[in-house]
């Protein structure tokens, strides 16, 4: 069971790296069909472009992949004169880029769908709105070349209803260009400011002046189709001035171009304007030549477009039964992903379970474990509040003797002193032998009451409650170097001002403590006792000379020791540190809170 539970996240993510890859390497065929179909339209290609087109199957798109097929088909049916299918084509891409967000694809969709509404054939199209939408995208962008496109394309929309804006919209057009350098997009700009000169006024000089710019740099780049145009362009500017020879010389330059685009449409309209002027010369021969030829190219769109509507026809026809292949397709991929999405599902909810599981253990362990952290706690105060008790019960012992001492046996011994001295006033009549022995006796009285004051100074030595915890531990040292086997220097930093008693009486019990394991164990000579006060904490350090010890070997004692002073002080909020090396004596560094 174990060995399955482990195995499902394993799983799990070989299932997802799998659908991941699959979905990848379709999605990458698909795009790289596209981006074929793009380059051969960009090149007139269109027959190629067309059979790409067909071998894609639109169902295994994703969204952005499904918008650029119908921007490429829209693309192509207007490079083969299919204006209102491409149109058709062009909104329903702009639909689906839109609801992508893809604001740069639905300008340029909007750029495209301009000229498609400014042709004679779609007058009762209002393009307006569409270049507004290009022309408010572009200001936002504050892209020049986005706005010599925009400007350009409203010069097309109002060339056949005001000539002076049009050619304003152009000459806006090429201020905008000129910021990036675009010279493809000049020779366009200065190609339509020729038409507009060219067909709406009588400025037929600014019209030729206007496209030899552009024919230089369609020649730079052998477009040949633009070439023919500007041929054609000029061509009608020397029939309007009744140059007709000059008209036509341009006419058959046109006609020696073999046109990529339009191809048959081209034609129509080049015989048809050759026939036009070979007829104003008055040379019917080659006019009615002309006309014929037009009128052949004329059945042939005509038939093309009846074929067309077949194919049309028979297109949709497919396109539906392709559809419904789709969507069967479709329906089985539903399914499968449907089912594979259960067994995700299933796994996962495993997965969790076992996780879970594993959760609960581990919180009931984690609990188990504070419980018992919360045990030991209460163990250890008790310990320490025991320790505490008897150090306290330690200190009013020591009081308590001290006082007997001196109140009583002091006093009592006082008395005796004085007894012994009014008889030695009257020595006189006593003898030799018994002034010897008074004299001892006196002698010994005097030891008594020495030992006595002693010993109750011993008893309560260290209880700074009268002379502060600096003096106490300073006397305390001065005391243990009288006796020359262990000097103890006293170093203090901010202790000018007094603590609190119970904390003074617990750092000197345990620098007494300190000290005196120097003494018994350290064989040390020198010692050194830090006192440092210090924000709301105290630090403490004692430091020897003595011979050493392994930290590892110290053991927890009973009482007073290591182990007892580490207890003590962490109940306080403090810590102790020990460092030791042997043969380099030890030092004990102890930091407390003072609150």
């Amino acid at each position: 069971m174990e060995l399955e539970v482990n195995l499902q996240p394993k799983l799990i993510h070989r299932i997802i790296i799998a659908a991941g890859f699959l979905l990848a390497a379709c999605s990458y065929a698909q795009n790289q069909k596209l981006e074929a179909v793009d380059s051969l339209l960009g090149i007139r290609e269109t027959k190629e472009a067309s059979q790409v087109l067909k071998e894609i199957d639109s169902a295994k798109l994703n969204l952005a992949q499904n918008a650029e097929y119908y921007y490429l088909f829209a693309k192509l049916e207007n490079l083969e004169n299919n204006a209102d299918s491409g149109f058709e084509h062009f909104l329903i891409a702009r639909k689906k880029f839109r609801a992508l967000d893809s604001l740069d694809k639905v300008a340029s969709i909007n750029l495209q769908i301009i000229p498609i509404l400014t042709s004679s054939k779609n007058k009762d199209l209002d393009p307006q709105p569409y270049m507004d939408e290009y022309l408010n995208y572009a200001r936002q962008q504050d892209d020049p070349a986005l706005l010599a496109k925009a400007y350009m394309q409203l010069g097309s929309i109002f060339i056949n209803t005001d000539v002076e804006k049009t050619i304003q919209y152009y000459r806006n057009a090429i201020r905008e260009n000129k910021k990036t350098g675009d010279s493809l997009m000049n020779a366009k700009i200065h190609h339509n400011l020729g038409v507009a000169y060219g067909e709406m006024t009588r400025e037929k000089d600014s019209a030729m002046h206007h496209y030899e710019i552009a024919l230089a740099e369609y020649k730079k780049r052998d477009l040949t189709d633009y070439i023919s145009y500007i041929y054609n362009n000029k061509a009608s500017v020397y029939k309007q001035q009744k140059e007709y020879d000059s008209a036509i010389f341009y006419y058959k330059k046109a006609e020696a171009i073999a046109p990529k685009e339009y191809k048959k449409e081209n034609k129509r309209l080049l015989y048809d304007h050759m026939a036009t002027a070979y007829e104003l010369k008055g040379d019917f021969s080659n006019a009615y030549k002309y006309l014929k030829l037009r009128n052949i190219y004329s059945d042939s769109i005509q038939q093309s477009e009846q074929n067309k509507a077949m194919l049309d026809i028979q297109t949709k026809y497919e396109v539906e039964k392709k559809e419904n292949e789709n969507l069967r397709l479709k329906q089985n991929r539903i399914w499968l992903l449907a089912a594979l999405a259960v067994l995700i599902l299933v796994l996962v909810i495993g997965f969790l379970a076992y996780k879970n599981m594993r959760s609960k253990k581990k919180i009931a362990e984690k609990d188990f474990e504070v419980q018992k952290q919360k045990l030991d706690k209460v163990l250890k105060q008790q310990e320490l509040a025991g320790i505490d008790a008897m150090i306290e019960g330690q200190e009013k012992e020591r009081q308590r003797i001290a006082n007997d001492l001196h109140d009583n046996l002091g006093s009592l011994l006082a008395t005796l002193k004085l007894h012994f001295q009014n008889m030695k006033i009257r020595k006189d009549r006593l003898k030799e032998e018994e002034d010897r022995i008074m004299q001892q006796t006196d002698e010994i009285l005097d030891e008594a009451y020495q030992q006595v004051r002693n010993i109750a100074h011993t008893k309560n030595a260290g209880v700074p409650a009268q002379e502060g915890l600096l003096p106490a531990v300073k006397n305390f040292a001065s005391k243990v170097s009288a006796s020359n086997k262990l000097i103890i220097e006293v170093e203090d930093s901010g202790m000018d001002e007094r603590l609190e008693n119970s904390l003074e009486i617990l750092i000197f019990r345990i620098i007494q403590e300190l000290i005196t394991n120097v003494i018994k164990h350290a064989e040390a000579s020198e010692a050194t006792i830090h006192l440092t006060h210090y924000g709301d904490a105290i630090n403490i350090l004692v430091e020897d000379n003595g011979k050493g010890f392994v930290e590892e070997e110290l053991k927890p004692k009973e009482g007073m020791g290591i182990y007892s002073i580490q207890k003590r002080v962490e109940h306080r909020g403090g810590t102790v540190d020990v460092e030791s090396i042997p043969g380099k004596g030890a030092s004990v560094v102890i930091n407390m809170p003072i609150s």
